[in-house]
């Protein structure tokens, strides 16, 4: 995928929330998050800061953390004990590095931002007389996930889709024409999901 040197979630970042303001006069700031873990607003630990006019995150230490109301949390971040310097962080972005899952991601489950530009691949033989061989055909790219919640507002019903982007450019090169299909993340359409060589295998029904 390609590299934007601004947007350090094309380089291994994912990002927790916006900076909006102070709150009281101990150093608190107001985060409008935009993460589906929220314990990494809460939790202790190394967090990674980028200004407005910073091209690159530098590595914060978040010192504690709570919910407010809606998507806000209140956070305390090291040496940042007073208003003033609370305010002068209003615009900057919080982040965390795509490697420091949060501990209740369970090993069969995949935050977003681990599966957005992942290549898609035919999983040619998988599961078929206990052959577990993968590595067929090129499909494209995953450019997007579909949450169930966003599909069907009862709670169980449904499945997360994944958008996957069929290039239709020469040789497989993206272009004007590409396509778009959804593709249920089940098991049995989705086999295997490997985070490492950044590949995702699929088993689509026919047609």
């Amino acid at each position: 995928s390609t590299i934007d040197p601004y947007d350090p979630t094309t380089y291994g970042y994912i990002e927790l929330g916006s900076i909006t303001g102070a709150h009281g006069v101990h150093g608190l700031v107001k985060v409008a998050a935009v993460t589906q873990f929220a314990e990494r607003l809460c939790e202790k630990g190394v967090r990674h800061i980028k200004a407005p006019s910073r091209r690159s995150p530098r590595e914060v230490q978040l010192l504690e953390g709570r919910h407010r109301l809606g998507d806000e949390y209140l956070v305390k971040l090291k040496g940042i004990g007073e208003r003033d310097s609370a305010n002068k962080l209003r615009g900057s972005v919080l982040y965390a590095r795509q490697t420091e899952r949060p501990k209740d991601v369970a090993d069969d489950e995949y935050l977003i931002a681990e599966l957005v530009g992942l290549e898609v691949f035919l999983a040619n033989g998988y599961g078929d007389d206990g052959n577990e061989a993968l590595g067929g055909k090129f499909v494209g790219r995953i450019g997007g996930i579909v949450l169930a919640e966003d599909m069907c507002t009862i709670s169980g019903l449904g499945h997360d889709m994944l958008e996957v982007v069929l290039p239709r450019g020469r040789a497989g090169s993206p272009s004007w024409r590409d396509e778009l299909v959804l593709l249920p993340f089940v098991p049995d359409i989705v086999p295997k999901v490997d985070l490492m060589e950044g590949a995702v295998y699929v088993s689509p029904p026919q047609g």
